[in-house]
């Protein structure tokens, strides 16, 4: 078995499977099989050996391994503790299979680097612009607030007042720019992800 963050990787004689619990017997891992999902831990997850799809090992801060299986099922993403620790992953899966597998280098997209901080802007961007709109329509002494909603009327009610209408665009702008930043910076990280598929 091959510690991992949160628990264990190992391979048994008719699956690869992750664990929670560091501390399972030798005998029991031997033998272990789709059915024996509980004796892993809450989260465990057990992917049988005709049912292992690829190896993803991402050459990344974190040692990224991921073993993907066919169709639906449940795929193992670990964070290896060390280069070391990634590649014995992959070579116990090598072994279970008994073959090396078709082997590719694959370069992380733009999409796959800063996605998330690119979401993040445009999501803010339109929250920015909702909210805009509530707090210019939010000028009045008059604005009724009653109702079940009354306590988010007195909330945004309050922000306009603090904020105003440009007041918002500015920490709106802001917090974009956060993230248009962070995906700019991510933009530039490169990492390649060694693939066997079998």
């Amino acid at each position: 078995m091959i510690e991992v963050s949160g628990g264990v990787v190992g391979v048994s004689d008719k699956a690869v499977f992750f664990s929670t619990l560091k501390t399972l017997a030798p005998d029991a891992v031997a033998a272990l099989g789709k059915g024996d999902k509980a004796k892993l831990g809450e989260h465990g997850i057990v992917i049988e050996k005709d049912k292992v799809a690829s190896v993803h090992a991402v050459k990344d801060a974190k040692f990224t391994t991921v073993i993907s299986a066919k169709g639906m099922g449940d795929d193992i993403g670990v964070h290896a503790l060390s280069e070391a620790a990634q590649q014995r992953i992959v070579a116990s899966v090598q072994a279970l299979l008994g073959r090396k597998g078709q082997q590719a280098q694959v370069q992380a997209g733009l999409f796959q680097r800063s996605g998330k901080s690119i979401v993040l802007a445009v999501c803010s961007l339109v929250l920015t612009a909702a909210f805009y709109y509530i707090v210019s329509s939010l000028h009045s002494d008059s604005v009724q607030r009653t109702g079940k909603n009354a306590g988010k009327e007195e909330f945004l009610y309050s922000i306009a007042h603090t904020l105003g209408p440009t007041g918002t665009l500015v920490a709106g702008g802001l917090v974009t720019a956060l993230f248009v930043f962070a995906a700019f910076k991510n933009s530039k990280k490169n990492w390649v992800t060694q693939r066997y598929s079998f």
